[in-house]
């Protein structure tokens, strides 16, 4: 009977023990889960910082070169102005290219709920960049001013609007994963006493759980 009863409490012991290590697993799991989101947003709002001052040199370089080419003089002078519109050109292709790459990163699957709302925008900054890159290679450097100008501050708008959401939700989310961190390191602890009690013989095991029951039927 005796033993039967040991081998009872032992497996009630080993399913508690189970639950235990799966409820830890999983609070792990979702800190480093939200600790990946965190970096990830990060990048973006990088990127998007990054594409937007870009954004803003060109817009800035094609002013000089617009009133350079009005006061041209010679054909070597409108010459060397053509042949920096050209690399004017490149770089407004290079950004068209890297915004489509982030915008593509915000599709992905980690981040296409989270970021649904930030994709909308960035399409329409992304017209904004393609539409000034076609009106470059046209000539067209008015209309290229306006949408590359346009380009840039949805770009900015966008990166502000993302901080500003990220900012609240990670503070949320700082609470939360405090709080789990704190019970998960109270698992671990709990774990790491069962198991050095199962280690030191089967009375001190049964006579550990017998407290922990005359324990729970006080309370």
């Amino acid at each position: 009977m005796a033993q039967r009863q040991l081998q009872q409490l032992e497996l009630t012991a080993d399913e508690n023990r189970y639950e235990e290590q799966r409820s830890a697993r999983a609070r792990e799991e979702n800190i480093s889960q939200r600790a990946r989101e965190q970096r990830e947003t990060g990048q973006v709002l990088n990127r998007l910082r990054e594409l937007a001052q870009r954004q803003s040199d060109v817009n800035e370089r094609l002013k000089e070169l617009q009133s350079a080419l009005e006061a041209a003089k010679t054909a070597q002078a409108r010459q060397e102005i053509d042949r920096q519109l050209k690399r004017l050109r490149d770089q407004q292709q290079q950004i068209l290219r890297d915004t489509d790459e982030l915008r593509e990163r915000m599709e992905q699957e980690e981040n296409r709920e989270r970021m649904a709302q930030a994709r909308e925008q960035i399409e329409q900054g992304r017209e904004h960049v393609r539409q000034a890159s076609e009106a470059l290679e046209q000539g067209q450097l008015g209309q290229a001013l306006t949408e590359g100008a346009r380009a840039g501050r949805q770009l900015n708008d966008l990166r502000e609007e993302l901080r500003k959401s990220s900012a609240n939700r990670f503070t949320e989310e700082a609470t939360d994963m405090r709080n789990q961190a704190r019970q998960l390191s109270q698992d671990q602890q709990k774990l790491t006493e069962k198991a050095r009690i199962r280690q030191s013989g089967p009375a001190a095991f049964v006579a550990r759980l017998g407290r922990t029951k005359a324990g729970s039927r006080r309370s």
